[in-house]
């Protein structure tokens, strides 16, 4: 099987479906990470004193680290300005998209939820973008929507995140086996460390926070029972 995962900032992956895409790679999957910006815009850490261009390669390194802890088969970088996509013409992002599904004939295409998990408008972009890409596709993938739970949200205590609502997750994916891999991913980001200190005090241990990653089913649109175990079901 082959997986698309399309998101727009080195770290989304990590902290986001990290041990989904883990999962797949290591059981002989084909896994491709498409980050559509350098991180440049970061505001953490090292941006204090590194310039955007400086940071645009300190934050692309730590994503190949990232990919390479995750054993993805393959991981393409874009350039477009961190910070701004959603800005860019709509039909821009969605050519890329749509460049991407037909050379690259995935099964699955993974990407945010619409609330984009922390609001923020880049990762909303992606995926409308994915969205539009998909339902102009003649044979598109089946595109799934990775977020954050309402409970996740609330052991948050909010913190201003975006949940996807519990009535829209039809798939959860137990992902315990692999969250070596999902916290070898998050350490690679080193730049990133003060949003993981901070991560490392939400209520109950930081291994069940993230033992179980949830996705939407967005097309084709599925009226299923919530499935555990894999996003093939």
């Amino acid at each position: 099987m082959r997986i698309l995962a399309v998101f727009a900032h080195p770290d989304d992956e990590a902290f986001g479906p990290s041990g989904t895409l883990s999962g797949y790679a290591l059981t002989g999957h084909t896994v491709r990470l498409v980050t559509m910006t350098r991180g440049e815009a970061g505001t953490l850490g090292p941006a204090q004193h590194l310039s955007r261009e400086e940071l645009g390669r300190l934050r692309s390194g730590e994503l190949r680290c990232s990919a390479a802890a995750l054993h993805l088969s393959e991981l393409l970088i874009h350039d477009y300005p961190d910070g701004k996509l959603s800005e860019l013409p709509a039909e821009e992002g969605v050519n890329i998209l749509r460049r991407e599904i037909e050379a690259w004939h995935p099964d699955i295409l993974i990407t945010f939820h619409c609330g984009g998990i922390s609001g923020h408008p880049d990762h909303q972009a992606i995926s409308r973008w994915c969205i539009q890409a998909v339902r102009e596709e003649g044979v598109p993938p089946r595109l799934f929507a990775f977020g954050i739970s309402e409970e996740q949200a609330r052991r948050a205590h909010n913190r201003g995140l975006i949940p996807i609502p519990d009535d829209e997750i039809t798939h959860v994916i137990d992902v315990t086996p692999y969250l070596k891999y999902k916290l070898d991913a998050i350490g690679c980001h080193q730049s990133q460390s003060a949003a993981w200190e901070k991560m490392k005090h939400l209520e109950g241990s930081i291994e069940s926070y993230f033992r179980n990653e949830h996705f939407s089913q967005v097309w084709p649109e599925s009226f299923s029972r919530m499935c555990h175990g894999r996003l093939e079901d």
